[in-house]
């Protein structure tokens, strides 16, 4: 019974996000849409796909769509940002319907940490959360462009709307010609801020404000939070490094810091990316990897996924034979699921990379390539340039790997859950030589 429960809230969640792509492709191709030239049909439902999944890549841009077309993109990036199931988790909750407890166990497995009580709490706090944040975004950016930035009332408003919606929801897009570059240091901390928001889970931030007096966070949200810090930090001093060591030693250390922040699935930019030493694109590109954290707007592999696994080394190199933290014990079979969504990704990361690359005519390097499918897997929307001058069929397949992006670590840990059960018998053991 939990299986075919599990399976069809999978599908359901699939042709929900496919069914909000062509919707929204239709839409921006509609006469209620204006756009400067010709848009073909192909770009429109790859900026559909890309703002449903938030990835971020263009292969138009954003600021050549009309007001009525930039309002249909950012819709299409807060109903991906949020993702279907929450959203009609809490229109039902908002019509005052109780959940089946089918529904609740489907909720409680996604949403592991919390009991089945506290499912319908959570995603109440999952619509209030998303609206505050992006509303204070709004009030917080709308003095920066007007004062800081010199634009008028209307576009300042305009600006300000679109910009926390896509950093919250860590879409990377952006209604200014050239994404990030340029603004003051006030709008680009601001839109860190939403960026973490946004990264760090529901879960996690639904702990941290309904955290009782005297007790303790859940080893989650501190694996969570440690996680983020640590890749923001070292992310950072990495970049500034590297550019010290090359090209631009006076690259600003607000600008590595952003690049630190964004990568991780938001895609937005403050620095030409192409013009950035390889060994600074190789730190992004694991930035990119590793994503945001799980229940959030980002993707990747996730932060808990890449500590588990990193930790796991540690505790392995000291001779450990378990995964001790904070005095918890991590079960093994934890591990067992992160290092198959790694694993996934990486596999479905080399297989693209190299069907783009041999499949699709073009004049780019592996290089730019590789890195087109990584930050589409990821979600994350960064760029080398590929995307815009990508033939058709090299766009139906970032196409392609966008959805799977967003939908990959889903489909994984799904798939894991449904086929775990319990072995009955135990067998001899035998050791395996590994060197």
């Amino acid at each position: 019974m939990l299986d075919k429960t599990i399976k069809k809230s999978h599908l359901y969640l699939i042709l929900s996000f496919a069914a909000q792509i062509v919707v929204g492709a239709v839409l921006l191709k509609s006469p209620l849409v204006e756009f400067k030239g010709h848009l073909e049909w192909l770009d429109a439902l790859f900026t559909s796909t890309s703002a449903v999944c938030l990835v971020g890549l263009t292969s138009v841009p954003v600021n050549s769509f009309d007001l009525t077309g930039q309002i249909v993109i950012i819709m299409l990036m807060q109903f991906g940002g949020l993702g279907m199931m929450t959203i009609t988790a809490s229109v039902v909750l908002l019509l005052r319907h109780n959940f089946s407890w089918q529904n609740k166990k489907m909720l409680s497995i996604v949403n592991a940490n919390f009991p089945l009580h506290n499912i319908q709490d959570l995603n109440r706090f999952v619509i209030t959360y998303s609206l505050t944040l992006e509303l204070l975004g709004v009030i917080l950016m709308f003095p920066g462009f007007l004062f800081l930035e010199k634009c008028t009332v209307g576009e300042s408003i305009h600006y300000s709307f679109f910009l926390s919606v896509s950093a919250f929801c860590n879409a990377g897009f952006s209604p200014l010609p050239n994404s990030l570059v340029g603004v003051s240091t006030y709008l680009k901390l601001v839109v860190c801020t939403l960026i973490i928001c946004g990264g760090l889970g529901f879960c996690a931030i639904y702990d941290i404000v309904n955290r009782r007096r005297g007790t303790q966070l859940q080893i989650n949200t501190k694996i969570i939070l440690v996680t983020t810090l640590f890749l923001i930090i070292t992310g950072a001093l990495a970049i500034k490094g590297l550019e010290w060591m090359g090209y631009d030693p006076e690259l600003p250390w607000i600008d590595a810091l952003f690049q630190s922040i964004t990568s991780r699935t938001a895609g937005f930019n403050t620095v030409d990316i192409p013009a950035l030493r390889s060994s600074t694109l190789f730190v992004i590109a694991l930035l990119m990897f590793i994503g945001a954290s799980p229940n959030s707007t980002g993707g990747g592999i996730k932060t808990t996924t890449f500590a588990i696994v990193l930790l796991s080394i540690w505790s392995v190199c000291r001779g450990r034979n378990k995964l001790i933290l904070w005095k918890r014990e991590i079960s093994p079979q934890f591990l067992l699921n992160a290092l198959a969504i790694m694993m996934t990704f990486i596999i479905l990361a080399i297989i693209c990379s190299v069907f783009l690359a041999t499949a699709v005519d073009s004049n780019m390097t592996f290089k730019k390539i590789s890195f087109e499918v990584v930050s589409a897997l990821t979600t994350t929307g960064l760029s080398l340039g590929y995307t815009p001058e990508a033939a058709p069929y090299g766009k139906m397949a970032l196409i392609v790997c966008m959805f799977l992006g967003r939908l990959g670590p889903f489909s994984v840990f799904m798939f894991l859950v449904a086929r775990t059960k319990p072995v009955t018998l135990s067998y001899p053991e035998e050791p395996v030589n590994l060197i």
